[in-house]
């Protein structure tokens, strides 16, 4: 009995492997972006310990314009902030379209090789009833002789 041979497995091997690293970068920038709203909450907190000690303390004039030009600081910092995980979010949307045809030529190499597969079984089957065939005729006509 020969063995199958599935003649696109290098080709399948490559889709399987482009697919684990588009995965893996999907989760590079699931990461990404769960620091980035870390960092936002630590900010978002901030400036509101700033307001709000802006509100409570009576400040001086030069201890007010300093706190608000941190606060402004603060909310380009969120806004900066916002502006990359919106990127990073159309990022991934992409990364997973990609991901979705990834995995269609996977599945369709996996299709054909299963195919291939029953095609070749098939015609081994058929080999080993012929060679069956041939040696039940020769025992017959070796019995008759």
């Amino acid at each position: 009995m020969s063995k199958f041979n599935y003649r696109f497995t290098t080709l399948l091997n490559a889709k399987e492997i482009l697919e684990k690293k588009i995965k893996e970068e999907i989760s590079i920038i699931n990461r990404e972006i769960e620091n980035l709203k870390r960092q936002l909450k630590i900010i978002f907190e901030e400036r509101l310990k700033t307001q709000s000690e802006m509100i409570e303390k009576p400040l001086k004039v030069s201890e007010f314009r300093s706190a608000k030009m941190y606060d402004s600081l603060l909310e380009k910092q969120t806004l900066f902030i916002e502006r990359k995980i919106e990127m990073l979010k159309m990022n991934k949307g992409q990364k997973q379209i990609e991901l979705v045809e990834k995995k269609k030529e996977v599945k369709s190499f996996e299709i054909l090789r299963e195919n291939q597969l029953e095609t070749f079984l098939l015609e081994e089957r058929k080999q080993e009833l012929k060679d069956l065939n041939e040696i039940a005729i020769r025992n017959y006509n070796g019995n008759q002789k």
